[in-house]
């Protein structure tokens, strides 16, 4: 994606890609058109970024989507994803000219009320799929003479995710692909050291193992 290694600087908000997502949104950070924005943003970056990878782990990007209209959205504006909400998270506010700016003041909204159930990995994952679905994309990544790899794993074939898939068998992908050792064609970062695989293991292989994933040795 464009930007995603920003000369070293991983934690300062993006006016200008907050811009784009209101842009697209107007004011509803729902499930439609948050995929809609990640959509346009995965073409963007195919036109624009040369050395464009969509991996895998990409998923993790809708799920971390899913937050905004199911983690953020306050009970007293009825759980509704709307801007007022989701600007005061990102500390993101407009100036006069219609341009979106970074306050400093990200902070958790005023007379704010958390959702009444827990937000588990199947809920996740399914909002993940929901979101990839409405607008599906190939994984794979550019080649030196223009063309496109797409890559198969696990459900992934061909590069597409097929419409068939469920929430259990997308979180066991999610789960293979953050405790194996694959290669750098796959996943697009640094393989994962023995010491973040075995906390990983030892931490989630329960929750995962009830969901009928093949649980790896250790």
């Amino acid at each position: 994606m464009p930007g995603f290694l920003a000369n070293g600087d991983d934690y300062s908000m993006n006016a200008t890609l907050f811009a784009m997502m209101q842009e697209t949104c107007q004011g509803n950070f729902n499930r439609e058109n948050l995929a809609l924005y990640r959509y346009q943003r995965y073409q963007q970056s195919l036109q624009d970024n040369g050395n464009f990878y969509f991996g895998p782990l990409s998923l993790l990007l809708y799920g971390a989507a899913s937050f905004l209209y199911e983690l953020m959205p306050n009970g007293n504006h009825n759980y509704a994803p709307d801007l007022e909400t989701i600007s005061s998270f990102f500390g993101a506010e407009q100036a006069a000219d219609g341009s979106w700016f970074f306050n400093n003041m990200e902070k958790i909204p005023d007379n704010w009320t958390n959702r009444k159930l827990p937000y588990t990995n199947t809920d996740v994952t399914t909002e993940i799929l929901a979101q990839y679905l409405l607008h599906p994309v190939l994984f794979g990544g550019t080649t030196g003479d223009g063309s496109f790899d797409a890559i198969n794993f696990g459900a992934i074939k061909d590069g597409k995710i097929d419409s068939s898939i469920n929430a259990a068998t997308t979180a066991c992908l999610l789960y293979q692909l953050s405790t194996g050792q694959l290669p750098s064609s796959l996943n697009g970062l640094i393989t994962p050291t023995v010491e973040a695989l075995t906390f990983i293991a030892t931490k989630v292989s329960p929750s995962f193992q009830n969901l009928g994933c093949p649980i790896p040795l250790t």
